[in-house]
């Protein structure tokens, strides 16, 4: 009788359990169907090191400096994985180089390095039709 017990309350509580598991999943890509409820505003294009990768379609909202490192912000309309495979086709031409990269299904970094920079590109889905674009740049 005690483990029948056992098992009508232990049966229904992993089924919660799993229940909550799948709704937390579902819910990882829902930014990329809210609206855009507003536009940063643009930034003039920000001085990037000699010979970085021209990466178009990017309007850029912000650079800040954080000790050595410049950090660049903006936004894109493109599609993440056109976008994703652009970054890596860039940095492995000319004097840059891909050291890692890696994509999820709502985001993705890529990861280069030069002899004079290294850094990563990141960029997640932001809201409908929008994604966030980072850009952080170390010297080497």
């Amino acid at each position: 009788m005690r483990r029948m017990l056992v098992f009508f309350i232990a049966i229904p509580l992993l089924v919660a359990a799993c229940s909550e598991k799948e709704k937390e999943e579902e819910g990882d890509g829902l930014r990329a169907q809210e609206p855009c409820l507003t536009t940063p505003s643009p930034i003039a294009e920000p001085t990037f090191p000699t010979g970085f990768p021209e990466i178009d379609d990017v309007t850029w909202t912000s650079s800040n400096q954080a000790g050595p490192s410049q950090i660049v912000t903006g936004y894109t309309g493109d599609d993440l994985d056109d976008l994703f495979r652009e970054m890596k086709e860039k940095f492995d031409e000319g004097e840059y180089s891909v050291s890692k990269d890696e994509r999820d299904p709502h985001d993705f970094e890529v990861n280069f390095e030069s002899k004079d920079n290294t850094g990563q590109v990141r960029a997640s889905e932001e809201c409908q039709g929008r994604s966030q674009v980072a850009i952080t740049i170390r010297p080497a």
